[in-house]
């Protein structure tokens, strides 16, 4: 929201220091120079926000593309020619926000058109409104009618949004989008314009090669995909997760009903999974040629046995070092589900037998080497 008031400030100073010097302007002059000579010279931070990119991207769309879409179609009547425009604005600006939505937030929302039909003939009313309930304020004069009904003009906008964000069925999301496709995606885009604005063969050539490039990238990430074989431990207050992965197939092993669902779709998105299946925790696993037991609160295990790797789950009370002295493992895990009090004295415990300790909470999830 601050970048667009921003960017809107600085575009509208430009705007009006031209027409103040009587010089012809150009929009993407303005743009470019509110951009690179102002904004990124006093913030260059801003140039890695994500509002900033999604701003100016919209902006660039609807100064280059609208243009254009406005040409396809001049109606006679005023109130359908007045939507029309809007419509094509909106087609414009979600063109230009179209890739990095997506590699974002992993998801386009189909009604688009209708929130923007909405909206913007709001605003104006809300905006004229809303300054004159500002002047009448200022100078005590302010009828309760005119706030009651700016408030409903408000509450009905809201409502009517809300109302189009609901419709959950409308919106694709869980999109796999990564960095290659973004640049790949508004390569396509800009060639795709170009060659609807002159039909010829070397243009049309040229976009139906850049969307066969994005189509290849798109197929050989999937297949890449395939390929991977990995066990994670995550870090989770109170309650242990491993994702055990073959290729496109998760498989999520718990020992509580309250999955985090966020993760598992983020995960599940950026790793391109099609299949996932739950289970519960059990007390050992074998991973290709790593073998994990699984301690929880009961502090039952094997009495001789040679295990690899340990996870300590659910607080279990043991003694930690007779425990190392008899199973003698090559590592040991401590998830969150454990108390802070029992993770610090089996660091100190491993620190003294010269086992690596990996807590999660602290180095984050822990990824078994399956690659050999």
């Amino acid at each position: 929201m601050i970048t667009s008031i921003i960017r809107a400030t600085t575009m509208f100073t430009f705007v009006a220091y031209a027409i103040y010097l009587n010089r012809p302007s150009n929009s993407f002059n303005i743009l470019a120079l509110s951009i690179l000579f102002i904004l990124l010279f006093i913030n260059p931070s801003l140039l890695f926000q994500v509002g900033f990119q999604m701003s100016y991207a919209a902006v660039f769309a609807i100064l280059w593309i609208f243009p254009l879409l406005k040409k396809l179609y001049f109606p006679k009547n005023t109130f359908v020619r007045y939507f029309w425009q809007l419509l094509c604005v909106s087609i414009a600006a979600q063109l230009g926000v179209l890739p990095i939505s997506l590699y974002y937030f992993h998801q386009f929302p189909g009604l688009f058109f209708i929130s923007n039909l909405i909206i913007v003939p709001a605003l104006g009313v809300i905006l004229g409104i809303g300054i004159l309930v500002i002047f009448l304020s200022l100078i005590n004069w302010l009828p309760s009618q005119i706030v009651w009904f700016y408030n409903g003009i408000i509450n009905l906008m809201n409502n009517l949004i809300g109302w189009v964000a609901k419709q959950e069925s409308f919106i694709f999301s869980s999109i796999s989008f990564d960095f290659g496709q973004l640049i790949l995606s508004i390569i396509t885009i800009v060639l795709f314009i170009k060659a609807c604005t002159l039909f010829t063969y070397k243009r049309i050539a040229i976009f139906l090669i850049s969307l066969l490039c994005f189509q290849c990238y798109t197929s050989f990430q999937k297949i890449e995909a395939s390929k991977i074989t990995e066990a994670i431990v995550l870090h989770q207050t109170k309650r242990s997760i491993l994702f055990n992965r073959s290729g496109r197939n998760l498989s999520i092993l718990s020992n509580s009903t309250e999955m985090a669902n966020n993760l598992i779709s983020d995960y599940q998105t950026a790793e391109r999974i099609e299949l996932t299946q739950f289970d519960s925790l059990k007390n050992s696993y074998s991973f290709k040629n790593e073998i994990l037991l699984v301690l929880d609160s009961a502090g039952i295990y094997p009495k001789s046995t040679s295990m690899e790797t340990i996870l300590l789950t659910q607080s279990p009370k043991i003694n930690l070092e007779r425990f190392i002295d008899r199973i003698n493992p090559k590592e040991i895990i401590a998830d969150g589900s454990n108390y802070r009090s029992y993770i610090d004295r089996w660091r100190m415990t491993c620190l003294k037998n010269k086992i690596p300790f990996h807590y999660t909470g602290e180095k984050g999830a822990y990824y078994f080497d399956l690659e050999n």
